[in-house]
């Protein structure tokens, strides 16, 4: 992804979307924010399939609110997003804030996250 988008806007890309998450470069991480002792950045509740980091030891923080829920992670290297029922992306070193998809329920007025 980060290739032809600088190819043809001529910057790294600053918003990525893998399956439910939307993955927004930002500037610095919260710091109420909890280190997390895996690379994983979502867990796939209805399959099973996780959305990981493939980085070396070092290389990532994931870091979590006290819930255990993903907030955001950084990345010291172009690091490889991976999940197996989405295309691999190439995340730029950085840091970034994880969003989870959500859908609203108009006859219920209510709006609820979306489950990968």
């Amino acid at each position: 992804m980060i290739s032809w988008f600088k190819k043809i806007f001529g910057i790294k890309p600053k918003l990525f979307r893998h399956g439910d998450l939307l993955i927004r470069k930002v500037s610095s991480i919260p710091k109420t924010a909890i280190l997390s002792s895996t690379n994983i950045i979502a867990y796939g509740e209805a399959t099973g399939h996780h959305h990981k980091l493939q980085a070396k030891a070092g290389q990532a923080q994931v870091l979590v609110n006290k819930s255990q829920e993903t907030q955001a992670f950084s990345v010291k290297n172009d690091t490889k997003l991976v999940h197996e029922e989405h295309k691999t992306d190439t995340i730029p070193k950085g840091y970034y804030k994880v969003e989870f998809e959500k859908e609203y329920e108009p006859l219920e007025q209510i709006e609820r996250q979306v489950y990968d």
